[in-house]
């Protein structure tokens, strides 16, 4: 046994209260396994996690129980040999990359300083160990030389890993080590930490509130709410058995692209306030199964299978409550008891006057954007103009075309640095355009360059962060009249029922007791809420709802989704859908558009986009979604680097560079061979990297400088090898191969970009496959 927890209890101090943030926990790991931690925001994943290392805090105190790690109580260790424990024998991966790296240090800088800290290695030893580490991840060494603000978010998260790793802990805490990421990347960190342990043989603690990394990578799981445990077994057993109706709950509300197809199951309220005193079982007010006693005596962590425990009263009912919990009216039994009753049935006369007019109307188009371009100038410095280079451009949009109907959703997915939010700035007026056009309704959303103020009552924004988008001195009712004041809606009288009416449509209720609260008063789930509410009370007909649920728990985001779903169909709104999350998207959109790098590579009907995906990138993003099912095995996805910079835009297809399905003619170019030659530590490269001097781009094609011992037929030679033995058909591309001097050119042609192939109703894709009468796809 490595790591055996015992009853143990942190409790945190705040304005006079104890918050029993963990609060009798018992736990056990086995030397190099898996388990996986989860459950909602403010159940104590954290602080246990944290609890572990002893870095809770000052206003923290451990109040009982012990942590014995490899036979030790660490509860009991004094600060010097704590020291000792941490980072060499347990270490941790933070949530957050950029906030666990100093930006004024190179990362390579921060490895060394925590080598030297617990070893004598010296500078260059230190520096080397670093080294091998950064290849362990899939970092080029020469990123050791970077500062953090200088790496993606891909590459950030890989050195916090490196960090951890640094004096090889035989047990690693990694707390949300994905959440910010997109899913292609985080699928990279995933088989990147799956890689290591296979060397290493670490023990791991994975806190995550995503289900589906657990089915992956933890071999038992253990579910938290309220600071204590509700349930522990085989990750296997508790998807498939799930005792605790909190584990239920959790399982239906997470969407996957399984679940999407059908009805996401939300559970009402939230978790209980831990500075309050706690009788009887803590998920007692939301689960839909309790009794008085449930209310009364607290339910003890018991065993009711192999190596499976749970903390209810009626776990011998368990099958029965999965059967019913498939049902969201049973989850409303437990809304009522909150105070709840009128849930789903609250809004109903509201909705269908706002409707009533809007709906009249005999419109197919309110969204139109045609060849809509969004261009950033970077300005250069002084000795850059001397050199002639100018200012640069980001082409953060370049040539978006798509329409939305009315009483349409559309998803828009892409990895970060695709361009989604920046879409979704342009079409509400938060950005100005470079070029194209975007028409609400037929008429131009600008006009000399500017949103028309006109408009923008009719489209609206619901933005990704709760937290930050609700000014933390306006009360709710204070946040939902600036917008009625603003558009010259209602009168001073009415504002107020306004309000509350329009909180009854986002389903808060009593909608009376939340207008005069502040936003630090509710949780995240209300809050997105009252920001829903905000951009729907002036009743517009357009809603750009970016990335909304990202940050909410697994247990709100149905509810939250399931808001869309009923303005589509009870407002006849039209809303377009920002995320990376594809299972999200295949709830609630009508159609999905995938952009990439500025541009969309596939636009069609969900379900064909989803279960048919015909764009290589959207193929490459569909299979790196975790697989909620722990018994299958997913093979993780190869995804050939991360979105190129758009300040160098590739030449032809933008996504050849990372397809496994690329022609001749896509766009291979001389970036893509010396990104080659440089990224790769076989021999041969090695050896081509030995005879050359240096390699420079002139347009599409690349310069090689021969090395003074060697000679252009070596230098030559080697790169074709290189390329004949790549499994991309780069050579086929090449226009020629000439000697010039001392430099070898190897030349590449200039590539159009694909056009938008039709592959089915309402159904494009922009790839050189489908390309009619050339493509090998075409007549599929």
């Amino acid at each position: 046994m490595l790591l055996e927890i015992q009853e143990l209890k942190t409790y945190y101090s705040s304005r006079g209260q104890e918050v029993r943030a963990v609060d009798g926990v018992s736990l056990s790991l086995e030397r190099g396994e898996n388990l996986g931690l989860v459950g909602e925001s403010g159940c104590g994943k954290t602080t246990l996690s944290k609890s572990l290392l002893r870095i809770n805090g000052p206003n923290a105190r451990i109040a009982g129980g012990r942590i014995m790690f490899k036979g030790r109580d660490l509860t009991a260790l004094p600060e010097p040999e704590m020291r000792k424990v941490r980072w060499r024998e347990i270490s941790m991966v933070a949530q957050s990359a950029m906030n666990s790296l100093d930006p004024v240090y190179t990362v390579g800088n921060q490895m060394l300083e925590t080598l030297q800290l617990h070893t004598e290695l010296g500078a260059q030893a230190g520096m080397r160990r670093a080294a091998e580490l950064f290849e362990l991840v899939g970092l080029e060494p020469k990123r050791l030389k970077s500062y953090p603000h200088q790496l993606s978010g891909g590459m950030r998260q890989r050195a916090v890993i490196a960090l951890a790793l640094a004096l090889n802990p035989e047990l690693i805490i990694a707390d949300e080590p994905t959440t910010a990421l997109d899913v292609v990347v985080q699928d990279g960190i995933l088989k990147q930490l799956e890689q290591i342990q296979s060397q290493l043989g670490n023990s791991m603690i994975l806190v995550t509130h995503d289900v589906s990394l657990v089915a992956e990578m933890c071999r038992r799981v253990a579910v938290m709410y309220a600071g204590r445990m509700a349930e522990v077994g085989p990750t296997s057993t508790l998807f498939s058995e799930a005792a605790h109706p909190y584990t239920i709950g959790l399982l239906n509300a997470f969407p996957t692209l399984e679940s999407a197809k059908g009805e996401l199951i939300s559970i009402p309220g939230s978790p209980p306030d831990l500075a309050v005193a706690l009788p009887g079982c803590p998920f007692a007010a939301r689960c839909p199964f309790a009794t008085e006693k449930c209310s009364i005596e607290t339910p003890e962590l018991r065993h009711i299978g192999q190596d499976h425990y749970a903390a209810c009263h009626y776990a011998e009912n368990a099958a029965e409550f999965r059967r019913a919990a498939g049902e969201q009216l049973q989850w409303q039994k437990a809304a009522q008891t909150e105070d709840r009753a009128a849930r789903l049935q609250s809004g109903a006369q509201p909705v269908e006057r706002l409707a009533g007019d809007r709906l009249s109307e005999q419109r197919d188009e309110i969204l139109t954007v045609t060849d809509l371009l969004r261009w950033f100038k970077l300005k250069r410095s002084v000795l850059d103009n001397v050199r002639g280079r100018g200012s640069a451009v980001v082409k953060a949009l370049d040539g978006v075309s798509f329409e939305v109907g009315a009483a349409e959703i559309l998803g828009l997915a892409g990895e970060s640095g695709s361009g989604k939010s920046t879409l979704g700035e342009v079409i509400t007026g938060l950005q100005n355009v470079t070029g194209g056009s975007v028409a609400y309704r037929g008429a131009a959303l600008f006009s000399n360059g500017k949103f028309r103020s006109e408009l923008r009552r009719e489209v609206q924004m619901a933005f990704q962060d709760p937290y930050e988008t609700l000014n933390p001195r306006f009360t709710i009712f204070q946040t939902i009249r600036e917008p009625l004041r603003n558009f010259g809606i209602g009168t001073a009288e009415n504002r107020y029922e306004l309000a509350a009416e329009v909180l009854r449509q986002v389903e808060l209720h009593p909608a009376e007791q939340f207008l005069d609260r502040y936003p630090h008063e509710l949780s995240g789930g209300q809050r997105q809420r009252v920001a829903i509410a905000r951009a729907i009370v002036s009743n517009p007909a357009l809603l750009i709802a970016d990335e909304p649920v990202s940050m909410l728990d697994v247990s709100i985001r149905a509810g939250v989704l399931n808001l869309f779903r009923r303005f589509r169909e009870e407002l006849g709104m039209s809303i377009v859908y920002i995320s990376h999350d594809l299972a999200t998207i295949r709830y609630i959109c009508d159609r999905t558009a995938i952009l990439y790098l500025g541009r969309l590579a596939e636009l069609g009907p969900t379900e064909e986009v989803i279960e048919r995906p015909r764009h290589p990138y959207t193929r490459l993003l569909t299979a790196a979604v975790p697989s909620p099912n722990p018994d299958l095995e997913r093979k993780h996805v190869d995804a050939r680097g991360e979105i190129p910079d758009p300040l160098n835009i590739p030449n032809g297809c933008r996504f050849h560079r990372r397809c496994p399905f690329a022609l001749p003619h896509c766009g291979f170019e001389g970036r893509d061979l010396k990104l080659l030659i440089e990224e790769n530590h076989d021999e041969r490269y090695r050896e081509l990297r030995d005879a050359v001097e240096r390699a420079e781009l002139e347009n599409h094609d690349l310069v090689l400088t021969i090395g003074p011992d060697a000679q252009a037929e070596q230098v030559i030679a080697l790169t074709r090898r290189i390329m004949e033995e790549h499994d991309q058909p780069i050579e086929q591309a090449v226009d020629s191969i000439a000697a010039e001097g001392r430099t070898v050119r190897i030349s590449f042609p200039e590539q159009p970009e694909p056009e938008h192939y039709r592959v089915g109703p309402r159904h494009t894709v922009a790839c050189y496959l489908f390309e009619p009468g050339r493509g090998p796809e075409a007549e599929r």
